[in-house]
């Protein structure tokens, strides 16, 4: 529950940032579709937490997670695969078109609209992408394959990555490389803000 309650912390302050009164949240958890698609992940993972403790109340959970995540997945375009294990802050700018295939992603994420981020098929490569804390992926980027992406690293609208990153960079191209060492990406990942 501590990591929806960033989640949506975050993204009430990017969306309504000042504007914190109780109508004003009441409206953002009910149209929200950004906020709607993290909370149907985070309410899977504890769906499968609950099965795996008492099956017989974490199978109804479960059966409920696949029909809200299928809505999401149909409706907003917006799929995380329940083998995502994504920390805590999770800030989605704009849903369409992401897909969060198995991968883990550490806290304070910010991720924006046509990203893809999951499993690379090609050559056998089985491993998934391990994304750390404080990292803003910009639109239409590609993150694929057994690779790890440092803490505050920064990939740039359009890139495709597929080799490992160190943290606090910049990268950006097809395929992406690095274009900057110690960048500094608090002001776009908006840390400021929500903690």
């Amino acid at each position: 529950m501590a990591e929806l309650s960033a989640d949506l912390a975050r993204q009430m302050a990017a969306v309504l940032p000042g504007r914190n009164s109780r109508g004003a949240r009441l409206k953002f958890l009910l149209v929200n579709s950004e906020f709607h698609g993290v909370a149907i992940y985070r309410f899977g993972r504890l769906a499968d937490d609950v099965r795996g403790r008492n099956r017989a109340l974490g199978l109804p959970m479960v059966a409920a997670h696949r029909v809200l995540n299928r809505r999401v997945t149909h409706v907003h375009h917006l799929d995380i695969a329940a083998g995502a294990r994504i920390g805590a802050g999770l800030l989605l700018m704009h849903r369409h078109g992401v897909i969060i295939g198995p991968s883990i992603i550490g806290r304070n994420c910010v991720i924006h609209q046509n990203v893809t981020i999951g499993q690379r098929v090609a050559g056998g490569d089985q491993g998934v992408p391990r994304i750390g804390d404080n990292v803003w992926i910009g639109p239409g980027a590609v993150i694929t394959g057994d690779i790890t992406v440092g803490d505050g690293v920064t990939v740039s609208a359009g890139s495709v990555l597929s080799k490992d990153v160190p943290a606090r960079c910049l990268v950006a191209g097809n395929p992406a490389r690095v274009i900057a060492r110690d960048y500094d990406n608090s002001a776009i990942i908006g840390l400021g803000e929500a903690g």
